[in-house]
């Protein structure tokens, strides 16, 4: 007896044959190398009662860009007073700091340093991300005859995720260049009580010496030449929030429209030093009229100290919590510390949403709301990378 062959289903034609397929790319990190040079950026000033510009850095054209490491001296000598530094310094030592692209629009700042040293402590750049816990990290005695001197290094981040290479930048046209614009701080500004010998009033030197940090592309044709959602662009950007006093409902406006990576919550008494006192205890955080957060202080510095691996009780210092300094970390989604994240815990927004703090300031505050997004090349879940 004849049999009726089995019809085969009908092959769509649009459809791809898998076995002429090119096989997938391997991940950008895994074809790459990071690099680290000198750019041969060395300057100085003496440090004075006017802020003073120094001059432009322009990174070199070498391929992507990550980083760029500013490297930190003020050197006294022959000092006989005992010295002390304002509240934020010595990270505070430059009054602006701004990175911008050839258009001369901030992907950093402006902010000042001390501001760029709480997004290193807080960013989830690195590992141990606060400089004054970094070994580079010096301050001397501070009543002996270099007292006042200090050094220190401070990251300008260009990538967000190291992991992925999300964020990184290309930088290869010598003529469209990032720049970097950095300008010192007063002497004034800097100390309560300046550096001074037997003549008088002593002029502390700043010297900056700049290194960039990129990505050696191999040519391995099996991974992907380019990082992960490639064009897509952080930026660390704060916005200013004056007179503040008794009971407030502020809204935020700041990263609104984009994947919110981060919120550094500064506040300062106005006109006066940083202040955790003033700011509010309880702080509530509403997104779209829902509560995202709401907690006292003390709930708060728990949460970031074990976010962040913070075990000294004392603030100010390295491993420890900062006066007037909350974060919000929206890219703790990997592993227990924050960053190299996967991009799922990002905060969506879309323009316009509705992003309050509530609560009751003590007394006149200044609040420095400081938010790290990122602007994506297509949807938000370009961003996103599997955990593994």
């Amino acid at each position: 007896m004849a049999t009726t062959p089995t019809a085969q289903p009908a092959t769509p034609a649009n459809a791809t044959n898998s076995k002429n397929s090119p096989p997938a790319l391997m991940p950008f990190r895994g074809g790459t190398q990071p690099t680290l040079q000198a750019d041969g950026y060395t300057n100085s000033v003496t440090l004075s009662s006017s802020n003073q510009d120094l001059p432009i850095y322009n990174p070199s054209p070498n391929n992507l860009i990550r980083a760029i490491w500013v490297q930190v001296t003020i050197a006294v000598a022959s000092n006989t007073a005992t010295v002390a530094f304002n509240g934020d310094m010595p990270l505070g030592v430059f009054s602006s700091v701004t990175f911008a692209d050839s258009n001369e629009k901030p992907i950093v700042g402006p902010v000042d340093s001390y501001t760029i040293g709480m997004w290193n402590k807080y960013g989830g750049f690195d590992n141990c991300g606060d400089p004054r816990a970094s070994a580079a990290y010096s301050v001397p005695s501070l009543s002996g005859g270099t007292g006042g001197s200090a050094k220190f290094v401070l990251r300008i981040p260009v990538e967000a995720v190291g992991r992925t290479g999300v964020g990184t930048l290309q930088n290869q046209s010598s003529n469209s260049t990032f720049q970097l614009k950095l300008t010192a701080n007063t002497i004034s500004n800097i100390y309560a009580t300046a550096p001074a010998g037997a003549s008088g009033a002593i002029s502390p030197t700043l010297t900056v010496q700049i290194f960039e940090e990129g990505y050696w592309r191999g040519s391995n044709s099996a991974y992907d030449s380019k990082p992960k959602a490639a064009g897509s662009t952080q930026y660390l950007t704060r916005g200013t929030y004056n007179a503040l006093n008794g009971a407030q409902q502020v809204q935020l406006a700041q990263g609104l429209g984009y994947p919110i990576r981060t919120i550094l919550d500064i506040n300062y008494a106005t006109g006066s030093a940083r202040s955790s006192a003033d700011f509010p205890d309880p702080v509530q955080f509403l997104f779209k009229g829902s509560n995202l957060f709401n907690a006292s202080q003390i709930l708060w510095r728990d949460r970031i100290s074990r976010a962040y691996d913070l075990q000294s009780e004392t603030l100010d210092v390295a491993n420890g919590t900062d006066t007037g300094v909350f974060v919000l970390p929206f890219m703790q989604d990997f592993t227990a510390q924050p960053g190299y994240e996967t991009g799922l815990g990002y905060l969506v927004t879309d323009p316009g949403d509705s992003f309050q703090l509530v609560g009751s300031f003590g007394a006149s505050s200044t609040l420095y709301h400081c938010v790290n997004y990122i602007a994506p090349v297509g949807p938000p879940s370009v961003l996103q990378a599997k955990a593994s």
